[in-house]
């Protein structure tokens, strides 16, 4: 009787990928100094960990600060997706008291400078000034800004201050005949399913500031950021993340930054290294921290994003700052990147 045919060898099955290991995130976020804040990472499909930290959670509502540039740089892009602005467009293109005059610097101003703050509008962020002043319009506000001049030659410099924005969200007005805060809900907080409360509301509503004056909770910005991340949100993603300081001067930067960071619209391009150098670039890590330290950032070479959300005293960025240099190659080891 002839032996029987042996059967074939079953192939195992494919093991299911480990899930991912965030204890170390947990470790180094519970074993900071800084005592009360929340930390959401996530991937182009969704939230990946979160985690709150003393009596910090993730559904506080507050003052975002500068975190609020990247909100804006979106909402204008949106405006340009849609052809109702144009990045090459001059305030005179809106603005009836905005000079036309060639030989006026003013005049050369473009939307595109507004955004990567070289305009040559170089108040510092703490200048006491009409974005502040929640009695007047941002229109009003811009005539200011405008009468005030200019403190370096548009495209020439980069300067870390709140005029660059506040002229173009005065634009975005006159372009849609709504209010700040009512085209950034159209544009941006509406078709991402944010919550009533993140809106542009300080000093007021008829003067939001645009490059500070957002209230947020944690879980809408992370929709923001997921769509960043993903692309939905803009036509030209690429053109929102390029790097337009790369051939200007520097005139001023805050604190808190570790290396050359250079800037694209409403965020930074981090770069760890004294000179920005191709690695930097390369890297293309994103971030947009605010003077409370709300951080948010995106890592689009490794795909993920990840915030920060805090609410500490004003000027406390490089607190956060420094968490999320600690966080970023303990979430790249969790995501086996």
């Amino acid at each position: 009787m002839p032996a029987p045919t042996p059967a074939p060898p079953t192939t195992p099955p494919t093991p299911a990928p480990a899930p991912n290991d965030f204890q170390p995130v947990i470790d180094a976020i519970e074993s900071s100094n800084d005592p009360d804040f929340a930390v959401i990472i996530g991937d182009a499909n969704g939230i990946l960990f979160e985690h709150e930290k003393g009596n910090y959670r993730l559904e506080d509502n507050v003052l975002i600060a500068s975190a609020s540039k990247w909100y804006t740089g979106a909402t204008i892009m949106r405006l340009v997706d849609k052809g109702l602005m144009d990045l090459s467009d001059n305030p005179q293109d809106y603005l009836s008291f905005w000079t036309s005059d060639p030989s006026d610097q003013r005049s050369q101003i473009t939307l595109e400078q507004l955004l990567s703050f070289t305009s040559g509008f170089n108040a510092e962020p703490n200048t006491v000034s009409c974005v502040g002043d929640g009695a007047i319009t941002i229109l009003q506000c811009v005539q200011q800004i405008y009468d005030s001049g200019l403190g370096s030659d548009p495209g020439t410099g980069f300067y870390y201050g709140p005029h660059h924005m506040h002229v173009a969200a005065a634009m975005a007005e006159q372009a849609t005949g709504l209010s700040y805060n009512d085209i950034f809900r159209r544009e941006v907080a509406n078709p991402l399913g944010f919550s009533q409360v993140t809106r542009f509301a300080t000093p007021s509503a008829s003067n939001p500031r645009a490059a500070g004056g957002a209230f947020s909770n944690a879980s809408d910005y992370a929709l923001f950021l997921r769509a960043l991340l993903d692309g939905s949100l803009m036509a030209e993603p690429d053109v929102f993340f390029k790097d337009y300081t790369s051939a200007v001067e520097f005139l001023s930067r805050p604190a808190g930054a570790g290396g050359d960071w250079h800037y694209a619209f409403g965020a930074w391009l981090d770069c760890d290294e004294a000179n920005f150098v191709p690695s930097c670039a390369d890297a293309q890590i994103y971030s947009s921290p605010g003077s409370f330290g709300w951080t948010p950032w995106i890592d689009r070479r490794n795909g993920y994003f990840a915030l920060i959300a805090r609410d500490g005293a004003r000027a406390s960025a490089p607190v956060a700052i420094a968490i999320e240099q600690e966080l970023q190659p303990l979430i790249l080891q969790a995501l086996g990147k």
